[in-house]
């Protein structure tokens, strides 16, 4: 569902106007970006959509769907309610808004935007719709006097939206391209349902957003289809110089993995882009590590990890650990929840006291490598914990020469994993919790069990090039989704995080360690259930 809050949030820019203030002066037209999207109803007719519409229908999908777009509603009447000299009341705005952005999602839509000048960007929507839908679009913007500021028009079965002008330069290319091919763009690749292009720098600015975007990073893309059973997703990240990525070969931290893996990320070349962020600098440990890997396991669910093979790994942690009793020193000191405190049994730190999970950092020399090595609980022991990664796993790894990124997972079982998770950190954070009565938690709780492993892939292309490929049945990741419903339930939607902005005191106790996975649904192995391998 990651479609959603791209289209609905480039209807809200579109609908509340962009600006290019702040752009360095242009001689040209430059493009910022364009969006394709089907639409659900489109989707709804597709056999290649099948697996993505089966948790789309669900009932909580319903709900939280109608809650998204009511809450977008609102925020889009208060912010035409501030630009407007008689303005209408919040009731019947957003009663005017509301039919649009569900028409927005429901139906096919085209969307450029484009910097046309120093401080102006020019930008046109089209969508498809039937004469009662036009009608209804054309009445609404004129009761709520969007007129004044926006360009109506309608060309066959497309109504067509723009800043209003007297030269409509982009719309008037919309309606000759109607026109001629009788669509605003070209149709979209082969059974993709959603096409996007932009430039992630200069669109962020004309939307006035403060995206944390790489260094660089000029052009972006995404295509998204599907095969019935799952959603395909591939798309390039192009930058303006050559990345300077050290692809190593894999150190694999095999002997760590002490137990069935439900997911297993690993990462390579990120030593310059670390050393690069102030935010690492200025913990002064030392060099950055090169590699990281992520993994959990089938059991309770705090048996979650990482590591990051280094050669000065055990001075890198002791200064990690001082720094870590250092800064957190004050906030432990009037926090009763739990301890921090310098391990007795190994060159490192753990965090007491908390429920479900057991954080700890230490360092690892597994022979001629060592590890920074954490995680939220200590991993199992005994003769039949440590199960090696399958071997195709390893291979797949090996044989790519190009491959910066890859991870798996059992994306129902990681979902199901991160509801204790995440409400406990949030507990000893002081952050507000989840309501355990909203609409984003009875989606994931509704959604999560039928959910199929995912696997995402990140390769070099080019030497300013990263390529992407993702295969799910959503589209996210257990944690993609879980910071997804996270946003949705913000107070200050589209704004910010539930967790960050809500009231702390509003919080629920944190829930119970959940029963192992294992003795609830049958695992599988990596090679049968995912790899693709």
């Amino acid at each position: 569902m990651r479609i959603r809050p791209v289209v609905l949030g480039l209807l809200a820019a579109a609908l509340a106007g962009v600006s290019c203030e702040g752009q360095s002066p242009a001689t040209s037209v430059r493009p910022l970006g364009r969006l394709h999207w089907l639409g659900k109803n489109g989707l709804a007719a597709q056999t290649n959509a099948a697996g993505l519409m089966t948790v789309w229908n669900l009932p909580q999908s319903a709900k939280l769907e109608a809650q998204t777009l009511d809450k977008l509603a609102a925020a889009l009447s208060h912010s035409f309610a501030t630009n407007r000299t008689k303005p209408l009341s919040a009731q019947l705005s957003t009663s005017l808004v509301r039919p649009l952005l569900e028409d927005l999602l429901n139906r096919e839509s085209y969307v450029e935007v484009r910097q046309a000048g120093a401080q102006q960007c020019d930008w046109a929507l089209a969508i498809r719709l039937d004469p009662r839908r036009a009608a209804l679009w054309e009445t609404n913007l004129q009761t709520s006097g969007l007129t004044d500021r926006l360009s109506l028009r309608h060309a066959g079965d497309w109504t067509l939206l723009g800043p209003a002008s007297n030269a409509d330069p982009l719309l008037n290319e919309f309606l000759a391209r109607i026109q001629r091919d009788h669509a605003p763009s070209q149709a979209l690749p082969g059974d993709d349902w959603l096409e996007a292009q932009f430039n992630p720098g200069r669109l962020a600015a004309a939307l006035g957003l403060d995206w944390p975007l790489p260094e660089g990073l000029e052009q972006a893309s995404l295509l998204v289809g599907g095969d019935g059973a799952t959603v395909h997703e591939r798309g390039q990240l192009s930058f303006a110089k050559p990345l300077d990525l050290r692809l190593e070969p894999w150190t694999l931290p095999t002997p760590l993995i002490a137990g069935q893996v439900t997911s297993f990320t690993a990462v390579r070349g990120i030593a310059p882009w670390l050393a690069s962020l102030k935010a690492w600098r200025d913990l002064n440990v030392g060099s950055p590590p090169n590699q990281a890997y992520f993994w959990a396991l089938q059991g309770p669910p705090g048996l979650s990890f990482w590591a990051a093979p280094h050669s000065d790994a055990s001075n890198q942690v002791s200064r990690m650990a001082d720094l870590l009793l250092q800064k957190c020193a004050p906030w432990f000191s009037t926090n009763p929840v739990a301890k921090l405190q310098k391990a007795k049994d190994y060159n490192g730190v753990e965090w007491k006291g908390i429920p479900v999970i057991h954080p700890f950092l230490k360092s690892v020399g597994l022979g001629k490598n060592s590890f920074v090595f954490g995680g939220l609980f200590p991993p199992p022991s005994g003769t039949n914990a440590n199960r090696p990664l399958p071997r195709d796993l390893i291979k797949h790894l090996e044989g790519q020469e190009h491959l910066v990124a890859y991870s798996w997972e059992l994306t129902a079982l990681r979902t199901e994993a991160w509801l204790p998770i995440g409400q406990t950190l949030r507990l000893v954070a002081q952050k507000a919790q989840m309501p355990p009565g909203s609409a984003s938690l009875a989606w994931l709780r509704a959604a999560g069990p039928k959910l199929w492993p995912s696997v995402t892939e990140v390769s070099q292309t080019g030497p300013g090039q990263l390529s992407f490929e993702r295969r799910s049945n959503l589209g996210f990741t257990a944690v993609e989704l879980h910071l997804m419903a996270d946003w949705l339930e913000s107070p200050e939607f589209p704004h910010g995080l539930h967790t960050l902005l809500a009231s702390p005191f509003e919080a629920s106790p944190a829930p119970a360690p959940a029963s192992p996975p294992g003795g609830q649904r049958k695992q599988g192995t990596i090679k049968k259930q995912g790899s693709g391998q």
